[in-house]
């Protein structure tokens, strides 16, 4: 048996030995210069357009982010931004860099508008906190998607997806001369509900969160549950587009064009699908769940009897933490979220700010007030009653403003988001409301 292995052994070696080697490399050009040859002809494809390109950014929490890009071959880029006044008409610069790491990518290396979006402090962008909007700034080249017209690129670190579309002349000066801006001007209707009213005859309500760049339409209940009612949408020189069509009416519309704010009459003139269109804000929306704060407050009494958090307190008039409650602190005890304690006692629930100690080991309650147990009402609202205070109940500031707005004799209105949260809207003016989660 040896004898045969050394034989079949000695054949292979033969063999091997025996065949011709071809020298000749498959490549004419090492695979550094085909690298760097790559990356120039990506650099020179971004430069090369000199109308510049409209991007739209895709975050992992479900906005879609209109910006203006213009890039140079000194490795700098100008910017603008749908996220903000500010940025829709700024041009921003920045740095930015063709590098090969896994993929050929283009990264952003200087803080700028992208990173804004991406930027891990939600007090920066409305996003959670550690997690923002979950974007990115680093993103590599995708380019089995992209096109003659069009770049593809999706993002390094959290797989965002970001679209690049060459600008004509016409739109390049329409980005300039800050026409971006134009539909963020209905982030002016400051109401929680806004109502679209289409040729003065279909009409439907929709609640707008210009920070997610998301639209949801109330349910038959008049609640934000449904997710087939909600939709993302992004904005357009002189209007908004939909990424899936919003229903009003007996129309099903996907872009609002023309968009102009009136100041007099706090109210938006549009065109939609050819026709005139108003936008305006309401108090009262088409349809309420009148069983809702009820349902709300049996649910943390049922619940342990537990109580309802907000972090940030009440949004008023198009302010988020509109009375800085995040700021509020007691000796050397510091904020940490607002409740609503539902039967706290026998014949009073408890309202107020919850701090975390000095030594940052446990929370403690300071002081609250005590409204008497709500009045509900037959057409869908809760109005809370003062019967006293625990402690020395701030008369200013954030939880003095806090406690007055709660005690507003118009109430409140409930629209329920999912199973363990709501928000409580003012029945006054539409434009204060607080959510609370469990």
């Amino acid at each position: 048996m040896k004898v045969i292995l050394t034989g079949l052994l000695f054949i292979v070696i033969v063999s091997v030995s025996c065949r011709k080697v071809d020298d000749n490399p498959i490549f004419e050009k090492t695979a550094d210069q085909r690298i760097t040859e790559a990356l120039a002809a990506y650099q020179a494809r971004l430069t090369g357009q000199t109308n510049g390109w409209k991007g739209f950014i895709y975050t992992k929490t479900g906005g879609i982010y209109s910006f203006y890009f213009k890039f140079n071959d000194s490795n700098r880029v100008q910017m603008l931004s749908s996220f903000d006044s500010v940025s829709a008409v700024a041009l921003k610069e920045s740095s930015y860099r063709i590098k090969a790491l896994q993929q050929p990518s283009l990264l952003f290396d200087t803080y700028s508008y992208l990173h804004v979006l991406a930027d891990p402090n939600g007090a920066v962008n409305g996003g959670a906190t550690g997690q923002g909007l979950v974007s990115d700034f680093e993103f590599y080249f995708n380019d089995l998607e992209t096109t003659a017209d069009t770049v593809s690129l999706v993002g390094r670190f959290n797989g965002s997806k970001a679209i690049l579309i060459k600008a004509t002349a016409q739109e390049a000066a329409a980005f300039t001369s800050g026409q971006l801006a134009s539909a963020l001007q209905i982030a002016k209707i400051v109401n929680y509900y806004k109502r679209i009213v289409i040729n003065g005859t279909d009409s439907a309500d929709i609640n707008i969160n210009t920070l997610s760049s998301l639209v949801s339409q109330p349910d038959a209940q008049g609640n934000l549950m449904d997710t087939s009612l909600q939709t993302g949408y992004y904005l357009t020189l002189g209007g908004l587009t939909f990424l899936k069509p919003v229903k009003v009416g007996n129309r099903n519309i996907s872009q609002i064009s023309g968009i102009s704010y009136n100041a007099a009459t706090s109210t938006i003139t549009a065109t939609i699908g050819g026709q005139p269109a108003v936008i305006k804000g309401v108090v009262t929306p088409i349809k309420v769940d009148a069983a809702a704060p009820k349902r709300w407050y049996d649910f943390a009494v049922n619940n342990g009897n537990d109580y309802w958090i907000s972090d940030n307190g009440f949004h008023v008039d198009g302010v988020d933490d509109a009375f800085n409650i995040n700021a509020l602190v007691s000796g050397l005890n510091t904020y940490y979220y607002l409740i609503y304690w539902p039967m706290y006692a026998a014949n009073n629930d408890f309202f107020g700010p919850v701090f975390l100690n000095a030594a940052q080991t446990g929370l403690t309650i300071q002081y609250g007030t005590a409204p008497r147990l709500p009045t509900f009402t037959v057409d869908g609202r809760a109005v809370f009653v003062q019967l006293g205070n625990y402690g020395a109940y701030p008369a200013t500031g954030a939880a003095g403003q806090s406690r007055t707005l709660l005690y507003n004799s118009a109430g409140y209105y409930f629209v329920q988001k999912d199973a363990l949260e709501y928000d409580m809207v003012s029945a006054a003016d539409g434009k204060a409301w607080v959510t609370w989660n469990l």
